[in-house]
């Protein structure tokens, strides 16, 4: 709750003590601990009079922690009347990769799978009510393809990721596309916003290349869940593409959303090029942070 603003609004040491949970019955002074900081005035030998507590909350500030699974957080009775939320959405798998590449024009490594989208925004809530959400998963990765005698496959995409406040979708991320299965190269695009705004810009999967390399994935994400210190979000690692012809296969997306790396291209049946160099890599999943009071 919120105290009432004074003036031409009573206020009482009851409701003092509803607002910092305590019982309205319970004996408290205006020099509280408890009390100053719902006033605002912690410094020492300042006074506090009830003028200075219209209108404020008992607000703790804290975070949900990162959230990868499930679909509800029950807010703290200290989160306050205002909330930030965030949403990010599932990264796309890499392009599959050509374990066939001598003779058949199959030297372009499959490209990278793009990131998922971030979205976040403000809202009023009531302290203590729950936040709905549902996560969206990875992009799987592309199937390998045998050169002229075909098969294979794109990426899979990332889904998308929403967040829901008293029965309205207040933000929804978009998941990643796939990269293109060998030997197309291109890399997937990265998802976007289609309810709220961005933080920062989502990352694109990379291009395969020539020299029978995957491309990477589209950057992951990194969330700050360090109380009021420094940037909430920014771009986190990328995942590599295969190391064609002989290095070995791709790595998975980063955490959080970001997209697996596309597969390179080998020959299977020439010794030395038999290391998965071929194999592309899914994506990261995506995440839910909520914070308040910073």
């Amino acid at each position: 709750m919120t105290l009432p603003v004074t003036p031409g609004s009573s206020l009482s040491l009851s409701q003092v003590n509803t607002e910092i949970l305590v019982s309205s019955t319970a004996t408290i002074s205006l020099n509280d601990a408890n009390v100053r900081f719902v006033a605002g005035r912690q410094t020492a030998g300042s006074s506090v009079g009830f003028s200075d507590l219209g209108g404020k909350s008992y607000v703790i500030a804290a975070n949900s922690g990162i959230l990868t699974s499930g679909s509800s957080y029950t807010l703290p009775a200290t989160s306050g009347v205002t909330i930030k939320v965030l949403a990010i959405a599932g990264g796309a798998g890499g392009g599959g990769g050509s374990n066939r590449s001598s003779y058949s024009g199959y030297f372009d490594g499959g490209g990278g799978g793009g990131a998922g989208g971030n979205a976040y925004t403000t809202v009023s809530v009531t302290p203590g009510q729950t936040i709905y959400f549902s996560i969206g998963g990875a992009g799987g990765a592309g199937a390998t393809t045998s050169g002229i005698y075909g098969g294979g496959s794109n990426g899979g995409s990332g889904s998308s990721t929403s967040i829901t406040v008293n029965g309205s979708t207040v933000v929804v991320a978009t998941g990643g596309s796939g990269g293109a299965v060998s030997p197309n190269l291109t890399g997937g695009s990265a998802g976007g916003v289609s309810t709220g705004s961005a933080l920062v810009s989502a990352a694109a999967g990379g291009n395969g290349n020539s020299s029978q390399d995957g491309g990477s994935g589209g950057n992951g994400y990194s969330i700050n869940t360090t109380v009021g210190v420094g940037t909430v979000l920014s771009l986190g690692s990328a995942a590599a593409g295969a190391d064609g012809p002989y290095g070995g296969p791709a790595s998975g997306g980063a955490a959080y959303g970001g997209g697996g790396g596309g597969g390179g291209t080998s020959q299977s049946d020439i010794g030395g090029q038999q290391n998965g160099a071929w194999v592309a890599a899914g994506g990261n999943g995506g995440a839910v942070f909520i914070w308040w009071g910073y």
